[in-house]
């Protein structure tokens, strides 16, 4: 970014503001950890920021200042420029499509063989709510980057906003465009729960960027695979690019690393206590998550997980997955508590999917 930024006007894209406008004119701190990430980033490159009006406060905010908002950031202050759907658009992008269709998806989280159910009310979600939303702030974005004197670099983010990055290259081709994404990126075959119509145009609008940015090098390798198999485009695994409409797209990791000291050995043994207790497990257990595909191990003071093979809808089921890993149908009454623990680990995640404001 040190290398591109110089004569390079900046523009950062995520669903949310900086800011929460409040009713009487003030603000508040915006909640939700991509917000946090994004306060020094959209400071120390000037940039403007582009977020989604949520609700009637920031659409009344969006009509009143057309030239955006001046909003605290880190420490200094930046604009907020707001696109305005309205309050029926936002929910079926949001609360249709975004959280209960695509943010399950990322994390393995539908029950295959019963969902999730793609009916007439998704399909319009879809193309009223999720095209919509994604097209109004394209559109904003395109206005800001036409009024700068310098070319733009546009810093899309997350789930939500897949489209964005094609709608912007189309009308400005010169652009420079990462997206960077905040969840898991699941394997090929697990997209294919999504008709070809959804699953086809997220590709395709990540590929408007000249760089997609992942969490860990195993979503790269998820994100490569999709756009070999399910699109069919030349791959390079070891340049970690795609060749999609005579452009390289570049996919990248750039981990988010948060670490916490442990104050005592005493806080350490807690620590594994607590987590032993959590999974249920006795000293050098392991046994596959009911619902993640998570192994965990907890021995001589240690807690590792690592990742088991996604679920594939084309490999029997997840039944006979964890049948293959010593799981519940290879262990019938084991399977009925890990069943139950599994609904109610479900249930925190959708909770947490609906309550969510990234």
């Amino acid at each position: 970014m040190a290398r591109t930024l110089p004569g390079r006007h900046a523009i950062l894209v995520s669903n949310r503001g900086p800011q929460d406008p409040r009713e009487d004119g003030t603000f508040k701190r915006g909640a939700g950890g991509v917000v946090t990430a994004l306060l020094t980033l959209a400071e120390a490159t000037a940039a403007d920021w582009v977020a989604c009006a949520r609700n009637d406060v920031e659409r009344k905010q969006a009509e009143s200042s057309s030239d955006g908002l001046q909003v605290r950031l880190a420490r200094g202050k930046g604009r907020l420029h707001y696109a305005a759907p309205t309050r029926e658009e936002y929910e079926m992008y949001y609360s249709v499509i975004a959280n209960p269709v695509l943010w399950f998806i990322q994390h393995y989280l539908w029950d295959l063989g019963n969902e999730p159910v793609i009916d007439d009310r998704i399909h319009q979600a879809w193309t009223d709510g999720y095209v919509r939303v994604n097209m109004l702030m394209a559109e904003k974005v395109i206005e800001l980057a036409h009024a700068a004197a310098e070319p733009p670099m546009v810093l899309v983010h997350d789930y939500q906003l897949y489209l964005v990055p094609q709608l912007i290259r189309a009308a400005i081709p010169r652009a420079l465009i990462q997206h960077f994404i905040h969840v898991p990126w699941p394997t090929p075959q697990y997209w294919k729960v999504l008709p070809k119509h959804m699953r086809d145009p997220i590709l395709e609008g990540l590929l408007g960027c000249d760089v997609v940015g992942f969490q860990s090098s195993l979503d790269v390798r998820n994100f490569l695979l999709t756009c070999e198999e399910n699109l069919g485009l030349q791959v390079d695994e070891h340049e970690r690019a795609v060749v999609a409409g005579g452009r390289v797209v570049y996919a990248r990791h750039y981990p988010h690393r948060a670490h916490r000291s442990l104050r005592s050995l005493e806080e350490h043994r807690s620590r594994i206590h607590r987590l032993r207790e959590a999974a249920a497990l006795s000293p050098r257990a392991s046994r596959p998550g009911p619902v993640l595909g998570v192994s965990a191990t907890v021995s001589a003071g240690r807690f590792r997980v690592r990742a088991l093979p996604a679920p594939d809808p084309a490999d029997g089921g997840p039944h006979q997955q964890r049948a293959r890993h010593g799981g519940v149908a290879a262990h019938p009454a084991r399977g009925r508590r890990e069943r139950a623990q599994g609904d109610c680990r479900v249930e925190e995640l959708r909770r947490a999917a609906g309550q969510s404001r990234l």
